[in-house]
């Protein structure tokens, strides 16, 4: 038994080598613990004094515990490893920034947790930022409050383009129950994707219109007479030639 002892959790004895990896194994858990609680801590007062206010402009939490966990050490190559269980101190840092997201998708705006990560006294997060690189804290700060004001008028613009859209329906249903009235996508090289409104009647003739927020209106970008497109050249000509 020389140069052995009991392991308490399973049973078992470990050899003096292993319990040296043990108490290794303990002191860096404490050591990465008491690491993350002082980064933890730095970060919070660098947030502090340059006016992000908790619960506002972030959240946090660092909570420190102790936990028996199953662990692996040694090594596989030289056949030192062993597993056995550690009674250990555990650091848990939670820190990030919080506000506005805007859904495009769902059409929602929800609270957003941005996550950073700090060197120099510098931020880096790439969630409200325009590039991916550290900036100065207050900057950060600006650009926050930037994103979460982007946000709302998104949701905003959203909800002006979602009534207009119903609106713009319910009008042309109205002025013609026979058509078949309904909202598509568009796509422009320019612009990107876009929704219109299809007036579209049993000639297979339509009309689309497209959404102008800003104004409360729609306007016409594209008409299609079926009749007009069936007729010959030459009969096309003599229509244009009697207009």
């Amino acid at each position: 038994m020389t140069g052995k002892q009991l392991d308490l959790f399973e049973g078992v004895l470990l050899t003096a080598d292993q319990q040296e990896k043990v108490n290794t194994h303990i002191e860096n858990c404490k050591k990465n613990s008491e690491h993350a609680q002082t980064k933890h801590n730095n970060i919070v007062r660098l947030l502090n004094i340059n006016g992000f206010c908790k619960d506002l402009h972030f959240e946090e939490d660092c909570k420190v515990t102790i936990e028996t966990r199953k662990v692996t050490l040694g090594y596989r190559y030289n056949n030192t490893d062993f597993e056995t269980e550690v009674t250990a101190e555990y650091c848990y840092s939670n820190i990030y920034l919080i506000g506005q997201s805007f859904n495009s998708y769902h059409g929602e705006l929800s609270p957003a947790r941005f996550y950073f990560d700090v060197k120099d006294n510098k931020i880096n997060c790439s969630s409200i930022t325009e590039q991916y690189r550290s900036y100065k804290p207050s900057t950060i700060l600006e650009k926050l409050k930037i994103n979460n004001v982007k946000a709302a008028n998104a949701f905003e613009e959203y909800k002006k383009k979602i009534n207009l859209e119903k609106n713009t329906i319910e009008k042309y249903t109205k002025l013609y129950p026979d058509a078949k009235v309904e909202s598509k996508d568009g796509y422009s090289k320019y612009e990107g994707s876009y929704r219109l409104i299809e007036v579209l009647f049993k000639s297979g003739s339509y009309v689309r219109f497209r959404l102008d927020t800003y104004n409360n209106k729609e306007y016409m970008c594209t008409k299609y007479d079926a009749l007009t497109d069936k007729l010959t050249a030459e009969e096309l000509l003599e229509k244009f030639n009697n207009q």
